[in-house]
């Protein structure tokens, strides 16, 4: 998710399915029907009914939902279409969709979705073609003042663009200046300019009320994410262009070194951070640096009512060892329109628009907190007046990959976070975890069906 996914769910996809067939029987004994199936009387007058009311319904997170209502609210009052959020935990909401997406059930008019469900919702063409869509609609909308980074997540190869991003979420390279300008330091550029810089900080701070640097060590989503940067940063990634895992390369090697020698300059009990433990550690001014961090945790170093290092703290791209392309990563939600339920398709795009438009993410940025996906916003002065850190973070999200683009990447997330977490806490070998967590990935792709034994 990332804002971030902290508490992420490892969900099977397999079960997932399991769930979506026995879920079909129930739902065609109500008369639901799947996608391009003609509907049945029934059905049709119920989406009459519905049209006549002016009603979009809104799934999303319950994260989120507060967040977007007061525009949900002001939406209502000016065009008189009532958009009524459905609210889910973000695990039950990925269950939830991956169930009526695939049923085509039609119970929701615009889904919100995190970037690593596009492989899965829109690489199956569950999702509306929006450019299409726009077209029959006569509407037209601006796409080159999205990030372009965060456009192309909603955009499949083969099925065109699927979704418009409405949240743009970036992982970053955080740093005190301060500390930096004291050690006589330039900002660290790359992995080993973070491990001297955090040694340096180490010596010349012994007392430990300062930290070289801090990481996420909580099993899961927090391990992976936070070591996902490093292995980009060092030239390898979990897969290569063939699907086949790559943890047990030269660059993974060096990319868990470095890990653990972070892992020693860090805060006692990283095994135990998370994001909001993280984002405490920096903004009570615990750490030196951290390339693990999200835009809701630098508006947290940003509020004066928590905050003891305001105006301390820059942000930027992730550190890159040389010769290797700087390469943040994306944790953007998108909007998106079920396929095959055109009743209210006119007003789903409409609102979806109205949502992604650079006045209504103007207002999401300063009045409710979460970061634009429009490159005019990150460039408006008075956001910049007041979130200075946002040239950093549009800088980061130019140079913005997302994570694996596979549908199994939550099952792939949950085996190399737990062996990550277990070579942080010390229970086994950088080494063992890496062969662990390459062999677990490739037994899951073999019984995917995406890679052979």
């Amino acid at each position: 998710m990332d804002h971030d996914v902290s508490g992420a769910p490892t969900l099977n996809r397999r079960r997932l399915i399991r769930s979506a067939a026995v879920a079909a029987g129930a739902f065609s004994s109500l008369g639901v029907q799947r996608i391009g199936a003609e509907p049945a009387p029934s059905a049709r007058l119920r989406t009459a009914r519905r049209s006549q009311v002016r009603k979009v319904r809104f799934a999303l997170t319950t994260d989120d939902q507060p967040r977007v209502q007061p525009l949900l609210d002001q939406y209502a009052s000016e065009t008189g279409i009532i958009v009524e959020p459905q609210a889910f935990p973000y695990p039950d909401l990925y269950e939830d969709l991956n169930i009526n997406l695939t049923l085509g059930t039609c119970a929701y008019d615009v889904v919100s979705l995190d970037d690593p469900w596009m492989p899965l919702f829109a690489g199956q063409q569950f999702l509306t073609n929006l450019k299409e869509l726009a077209t029959r609609e006569g509407v037209s909308f601006d796409r080159e003042d999205f990030v372009p980074a965060f456009i192309a997540l909603g955009t499949d190869p083969t099925a065109g663009l699927q979704a418009i991003p409405w949240i743009g979420n970036v992982q970053v390279y955080a740093w005190r200046q301060d500390v930096m300008q004291e050690l006589r330091r330039d900002r660290p550029r790359t992995w080993d300019d973070v491990i001297a810089a955090a040694t340096d900080v180490q010596a010349a701070r012994p007392g430990g009320d300062l930290y070289g640097v801090g990481i996420r060590g909580q099993t899961g989503n927090s391990a992976a994410t936070t070591f996902l940067p490093i292995l980009r940063g060092h030239g390898a990634d979990v897969f290569d262009a063939g699907w086949v895992p790559q943890l047990e390369s030269e660059q993974a090697q060096a990319a868990m070194g470095t890990l653990l020698a972070l892992a020693k300059l860090a805060p006692p009990g990283v095994e135990e951070i998370g994001h909001e433990e993280l984002a405490q550690e920096l903004y009570t001014g615990r750490i030196a640096q951290a390339a693990d961090i999200w835009p809701n945790q630098m508006l947290q170093v940003y509020d004066p009512a928590r905050s003891t290092v305001l105006g301390k703290v820059a942000i930027g791209a992730q550190p890159a060892q040389p010769g290797v392309q700087p390469a943040s990563m994306t944790g953007n939600w998108l909007l998106g329109i079920p396929a095959g339920c055109g009743a209210n398709a006119r007003e789903a795009l409409a609102f979806a628009l109205w949502l992604t438009a650079p006045e209504q993410q103007k207002r999401l940025l300063l009045e409710r907190g979460l970061p634009p996906t429009r490159l005019s916003v990150f460039a408006d002065p008075e956001s910049v007046e007041k979130l200075p850190f946002l040239p950093g973070l549009v800088e980061a999200g130019m140079n913005a990959a997302p994570r694996p683009r596979t549908l199994h990447y939550p099952a792939v997330e949950e085996i190399l976070g737990r062996w990550v977490a277990q070579a942080i806490s010390g229970r086994v070998s950088g080494e063992e975890a890496l062969g662990q967590a390459n062999q677990e990935i490739r037994g899951l792709m073999v019984r995917e069906g995406v890679l052979r034994e």
